[in-house]
């Protein structure tokens, strides 16, 4: 008889044949082993050649026929302590067909729920499996899995931001908001640093007598790049986005809705104080951006707002005489923690962005997405402030501002944009074309990204 330990081997787990009891021990026991009788024949049992392992259920299917390509990967990623048992999640709890490949489902070992993938593929890289598990594996189902994104062509590893993992139709990555996404590529960012100094270089002959303030980052990393990055300048409507922010902070979404919509649709400047009043005031915002989102007033300031009543801050910086403003740095601090939710999480987070959908993607008010391709405008979230020649008293200098968090195919950045003191129409043209360039830049999408837009 063959003994009980190998019976209980194959009921469970796929075994090597070299587990069976030998010739020796048949002879001994007087008795022709089961394992004997198999390799008198060109096949096994269930078709497989001799030396296949007999199947239980890991790296089986419901035929018995077994998946050495998932095998492979189980046992890479070191068995049942780390992989645990397998589970159902939707297809049964053998391997099974899931789209172009394979897949077995596990749960309960030291990695948590993970799945066992390998692509039905004649690639070098699809001669064994891969484990896809954590967060890479809730995005990559969330992506449509194996039929929609692929199978994984390699183990997660260190990458960017974090862990990263490359499948047929991409990479899965983080995506500096705390979850993970899709990518074409899970990569470090090119230096923007070249490309800032030519942008401030054709804005100087484009644009003569502005003063143009550029900052930048990247969102899955948090590397961020200036150019008078530092310096303060009016915020104008601009500032509204981090108002809404402060306002949700201490309220409900639908308290805050109200007022939202037509400040990020229209600018408006009353519905614009209305948030500031639903945060608890100019000082109670200025509390959220510094003490709550840990930037400093010297980079972030409301010092008043006077549309339908006034509201004067105590606690503002005096860095421009008095006058509302942020850093172009401050302000992709702020959008940094917009895009994290931080503070006022994700159902918070993510009414706030949608509200920033709402103002205009081109044309006036919207001139960072003007020159950016009509399939990314619909996804940029952001916010712009104006300040034209002769608003503002005798002698004021005219502003644009342009704050925004836009996606590219290998993730999303936020820019602040702000030039003052030049000609109105050379300003607002030479941030659409640096928008533009930017945008390129960092999706890598051509050769050289300041001839790909039309200039100033």
């Amino acid at each position: 008889m063959v003994r009980v330990g190998w019976l209980l081997c194959a009921l469970v787990v796929g075994c090597s044949s070299e587990a069976a009891p030998t010739d020796d021990d048949a002879a001994t026991s007087g008795e022709t082993s089961m394992v004997e009788d198999t390799a008198s024949d060109s096949q096994g049992d269930f078709g497989a050649p001799v030396d296949a392992p007999r199947c239980g259920v890991i790296a089986c299917d419901e035929a018995k026929t077994h998946h050495p390509p998932i095998q492979d990967a189980y046992d890479r990623l070191g068995g049942e302590p780390k992989a645990g048992t397998p589970s159902d999640n939707g297809g049964g709890i053998y391997v099974h067909a899931w789209g172009p490949g394979k897949v077995q489902d596990f749960a309960g070992g030291s990695l948590g729920p993970l799945t066992l993938a390998a692509a039905d593929a004649s690639a070098d890289w699809a001669k064994t499996g891969y484990a896809v598990r954590g967060k890479i594996r809730d995005a990559w189902i969330t992506l449509g899995g194996g039929p929609s994104f692929g199978f994984p062509k390699e183990d997660e590893h260190a990458g960017p931001g974090g862990q990263v993992q490359s499948f047929e139709k991409g990479c899965i990555g983080p995506d500096g908001a705390g979850g993970y996404d899709g990518f074409t590529a899970c990569e470090a960012p090119p230096d923007l640093k070249p490309v800032l100094d030519a942008i401030q270089t054709r804005a100087a002959t484009a644009a003569p007598g502005t003063d143009f303030g550029i900052a930048v980052e990247w969102l899955p990393t948090g590397q961020r790049w200036s150019a008078r990055g530092d310096v303060p300048r009016n915020s104008a409507s601009s500032a509204k986005f981090i108002w809404a922010m402060a306002a949700l902070s201490k309220n409900a979404i639908a308290a805050v809705q109200t007022p939202a919509l037509p400040t990020f649709k229209d600018s408006n400047n009353s519905t614009a104080g209305q948030l500031v009043d639903l945060a608890g005031g100019a000082n109670a915002v200025n509390d959220f951006t510094s003490k709550t989102l840990g930037i400093p007033t010297s980079e972030v300031s409301l010092c008043h707002w006077s549309y339908d009543k006034t509201r004067n801050a105590t606690n503002c910086s005096n860095a421009l005489g008095g006058e509302n403003f942020f850093t172009p740095i401050g302000a992709v601090k702020f959008l940094e923690a917009a895009w994290q939710r931080k503070a006022i999480g994700k159902d918070k987070g993510d009414k706030l962005l949608d509200w920033a959908r709402l103002s205009p993607r081109s044309g006036y008010g919207g001139w960072i997405g003007t020159q950016l391709p009509a399939s990314v405008r619909p996804d940029v979230h952001h916010k712009a402030g104006w300040l034209p020649s002769g608003c503002c008293g005798a002698g004021f200098p005219s502003h644009y501002n342009e704050i925004a968090i836009i996606p590219t195919p290998r993730g999303s950045y936020a820019v602040a944009l702000s030039m003052k003191s030049g000609t109105d129409a050379k300003m607002t043209k030479t941030m659409e074309w640096s928008s533009c360039v930017i945008w390129h830049a960092l999706a890598k999408d051509v050769a050289d990204p300041l001839t790909a837009c039309t200039g100033p």
